[in-house]
C-alpha cells in the first residue's frame, strides 16, 4: 500500500491519445487528474463522450472525474506531470523529437511561472525514445525554458507504455509497470504513484536509461521474431514447401517459439528499432541485426504484391483487368489505429497493378484526407460483387462472418490469399476456396 504522504496531489497527463487518454482515466480514479492537449476538436469530442479512436466507451469517458482541457497553463503548479505524445520516425528512419522538443519547452515555459512554495515537480515520460533521451534531450529543454535545474527545480523519470490496441486481456492495470527515476528517492515515488493503477505491480529499474532501454527492446525482439518468420517464408517458397506446415512440424519441440509471418505496421514495432539503432550508432556501433529485420519487414508489402502478380499470371489471368478486394486496412487486428499500417501500403501497391482494387475496413475512416489509388467500399457481404481475388490484410473479428461467403465473393478461378493464417484453419473454406498463405 502506497504512502499517501508520498503520493502527489494530482496528476497531469500531457497528450490525451492512445496512450495518453487510457492513462489519465486510470488515475482520475485514484487522484485528482488533468488531462491536457492542444488539440481542441479532439478535447471537445473526449467532453461529449467520443473516443474517436475507438479505443475508450463513451460510458467510460461520461462518467470519469478527469479534467479536460486545452489550457497549458494547467502545467504550472501540477505536481506529477506524464508526457505522452507520439514519437515517430522521420522519412530517413530517424528519431522524430520534434513533439518531445515541443512539449518539453511548453512545460519548461510554465514551469517558469510557478507558484512559490510549491514541491519541485515530477516529469515522467512515457514516449518510447532511446536511452539517454529523457536526461540529455528533454531535461536540457525543460532547463533552457524554465530557468531551474533539473534534480533540483524538477525531477525526470520515465516509465514506458506498454500498451497493447485492441487487447482486452493486457491492458495498463493488467501488465507490470516499469517505472524510474532521476534518484532513488524520485524512482519510489514514481512507483509509489503508478502502483496506484498497474493492479499487476511495478517494476522499479536500475536508472531511466535502464527502463527506455528495456521499451526499445520490447518491440525489437518481436520485429526480429517476425522478420525470421517472413524471411523463412519467403525461403519455402521458392523451395515449393508450405511454411505453415513446416511450423507446424518445428513446434512440436518445446523449444521452439513460433510466430505468424505478414505485415508489420504500427505506432512501435516498425519504429522502435530505428530509436535503438540510432542511439547504437552515436557509440559508434552499427546495429546491423536490427536494421536487417527491419528491411526484411519492411519490404513485406512489395514481396506480397509481385507475390500476388505471379499468382494471378501462373492461373492465365490478367493483373490490369482482375478485380481485387483487400480485407483490413488499419495496422492490426480490431483497432482503428492506422499508423505504419503495411495493409494501407499493400493496398496502394495493388492499385498500381491490378485494374480494380477495393478496399474494406469496418474500422477505417477513408475521411483521412490522403489520396488513395485505391476504392473504400461498404461490407461485401451481399453486395453482388465478384472478385478475382480477396487479399485478407487484417484479420479483424468482424471478417469472421465473411469467411463462408468466401466462395460467393469469387468469381470462376478466383482464390484468397491470407496474410492472417487464420483460413487454413477453416475446413468449409479449405474445402471450397483456393487459398493462398505466407
Amino acid at each position: 500500500m502506497a504512502d499517501s504522504e508520498s503520493l502527489p496531489g494530482g496528476v497531469t497527463v500531457v497528450g490525451l491519445g492512445y496512450v495518453g487518454l487510457p492513462l489519465a482515466l486510470a488515475f482520475a480514479k485514484k487522484l485528482p487528474t488533468t488531462g491536457f492537449d492542444l488539440d481542441a476538436p479532439r478535447v471537445d469530442g473526449l467532453r461529449a463522450g467520443i473516443d474517436h479512436n475507438s479505443e475508450v466507451d463513451s460510458a467510460t469517458i461520461l462518467s470519469s472525474n478527469l479534467t479536460l482541457t486545452t489550457d497549458v497553463s494547467c502545467i504550472a503548479d501540477a505536481e506529477f506531470i506524464v508526457v505522452t505524445v507520439p514519437t515517430p520516425v522521420t522519412d530517413d528512419h530517424e528519431p522524430d523529437l520534434s513533439l518531445l522538443a515541443s512539449v518539453s519547452a511548453s512545460i519548461g515555459d510554465q514551469l517558469r511561472g510557478r507558484s512559490e512554495g510549491l514541491p519541485a515537480p515530477i516529469v515522467v515520460y512515457e514516449s518510447t525514445t532511446y536511452p539517454g533521451c529523457t536526461e540529455e534531450f528533454c531535461g536540457p529543454i525543460i532547463e533552457r525554458e524554465s530557468g531551474l535545474r533539473s534534480g533540483e527545480g524538477f525531477f525526470l523519470g520515465y516509465s514506458p507504455e506498454r500498451t497493447n490496441f485492441g487487447d482486452a486481456e493486457h491492458t495498463l492495470e493488467t501488465v507490470v509497470k516499469v517505472v524510474s527515476g532521476q534518484t532513488s528517492a524520485v524512482a519510489a515515488r514514481v512507483a509509489e504513484t503508478y502502483g496506484l493503477i498497474a493492479k499487476a505491480g511495478t517494476h522499479m529499474a536500475q536508472s531511466i536509461k535502464t527502463a527506455e532501454a528495456s521499451k526499445v527492446i520490447e518491440n525489437v525482439q518481436r520485429d526480429l521474431n517476425i522478420a525470421l518468420f517472413n524471411e523463412l517464408s519467403i525461403i519455402f517458397d521458392r523451395m515449393g514447401i508450405q511454411s505453415s506446415d513446416v511450423f507446424d512440424a518445428a513446434a512440436t519441440k518445446w523449444n521452439f517459439h513460433r510466430y505468424q509471418p505478414g505485415l508489420v505496421g504500427g505506432h512501435c514495432i516498425p519504429v522502435d528499432p530505428y530509436y535503438l539503432a540510432y542511439a547504437a550508432a552515436r557509440t559508434g556501433y552499427d546495429a546491423d541485426v536490427v536494421l536487417t529485420g527491419r528491411a526484411i519487414n519492411e519490404g513485406m508489402p512489395e514481396y506480397v504484391a509481385e507475390k500476388v502478380v505471379s499468382l494471378v499470371r501462373g492461373r492465365g489471368g490478367e493483373p490490369d483487368s482482375a478485380r481485387v478486394l483487400v480485407l483490413g486496412a488499419t495496422f492490426k487486428k480490431n483497432v482503428a489505429d492506422t499508423r505504419n499500417s503495411k495493409a494501407i501500403v499493400l493496398a496502394e501497391l495493388l492499385a498500381g497493378r491490378f485494374g480494380v482494387v477495393h478496399v474494406y475496413d469496418p474500422y477505417f475512416d477513408p475521411e483521412d484526407g490522403l489520396e488513395r489509388r485505391f476504392e473504400v467500399v461498404g461490407d461485401p457481404a451481399g453486395s453482388g460483387r465478384e472478385y478475382d481475388l480477396v487479399v485478407v490484410a487484417v484479420g479483424h473479428s468482424e471478417f469472421d462472418v465473411l469467411e463462408d461467403q468466401l466462395p460467393e465473393l469469387l468469381s470462376p478461378g478466383g482464390f484468397v490469399f491470407d496474410l492472417t493464417g487464420t483460413l487454413a484453419q477453416n475446413e468449409k473454406v479449405a474445402s471450397t476456396t483456393s487459398v493462398w498463405s505466407l
